[in-house]
């Protein structure tokens, strides 16, 4: 039984090892393309046509793999050229446009703890758990940039489940996925950590224009009376872990820290 069961987590986890042996695909070139780049393990960077290969239904293979095409390969006889598709463990970052917006992707060091611990059960979960422990860096999107940066980073999540319970466990677990990815925070070049609404006082200290606005509630997201309310310990705890993956705190990250970096960031 035990040997059936390593077996069937090995397959399972083969598409993430199988990742850079999809095929390359075929791209007709629009006019004005716009174009974004890669960033090579040697840190050079790459100009060329870059698309994403996640959508809203799967944002986190934006985090395993991407399509490129480098300028100098570029055959302006072919209408048509051939994209490959690129391992994102092989980069230190790429971006690419997303209809009108550049979004940028970076390679963080970060163990994404908090997603292993909601694996749940049976097979599903194990898997889940070993993916999300086993990964010690990741390609995640830069959302601010600056002596703040700001991180948005997908779960792993897992396409393995047993019985019916565990397919709706599965299908609940890939929507919460989907629907409020991990922000993290890191201050210049310090560790990168979870944000939560209660750390941002801790951030911005140094920043008195900042700090006033906050405290003013000029930030439409940011309400002093509540972030700064002291709690508990209990307390404390139980609206971090309702906030630390939610859209709030993306908003309110974008609002203030661009901010910050724009007053205080030299």
């Amino acid at each position: 039984m035990i040997k059936n069961y390593l077996l069937a987590t090995a397959i399972a986890l083969l598409p993430l090892c199988s990742i850079a042996q999809d095929g390359d695909e075929e791209y007709e070139l629009r006019a004005n393309e716009k174009q974004g780049w890669i960033i090579d393990k040697k840190g050079n960077k790459i100009e060329g046509v870059v698309k994403l290969m996640g959508s809203a239904e799967s944002p986190w293979v934006n985090q395993k793999k991407v399509k490129f095409i480098a300028n100098a390969d570029i055959d302006p006889a072919k209408k048509r050229q051939k994209l490959k598709v690129l391992d994102v463990d092989d980069l230190k970052g790429y971006a690419a446009y997303d209809g009108d917006l550049l979004r940028e992707f970076e390679l963080i060091k970060y163990t994404n703890k908090r997603e292993a611990s909601r694996a749940g059960g049976g097979l599903g979960g194990d898997i889940k758990a070993i993916k999300n422990l086993s990964n010690t860096t990741y390609i995640a999107e830069t959302i601010v940039k600056g002596p703040i940066t700001v991180y948005k980073l997908y779960g792993m999540p897992t396409a393995v489940a047993v019985g019916k319970k565990q397919a709706e466990e599965m299908e609940a677990d890939l929507n919460r996925i989907r629907t409020s990815p991990s922000i993290l925070v890191s201050k210049k070049g310090g560790k990168i950590e979870e944000l939560n609404s209660s750390d941002m006082k801790k951030f911005t200290e140094d920043c008195e224009v900042v700090r006033k606005k906050m405290l003013n509630s000029e930030y439409p997201s940011y309400n002093p009376e509540k972030e700064e309310k002291k709690r508990s310990k209990m307390g404390a705890l139980i609206k971090s872990e309702t906030e630390l993956d939610g859209p709030k705190i993306q908003t309110m990250a974008v609002e203030i820290f661009t901010d910050y970096n724009a007053n205080c960031g030299s």
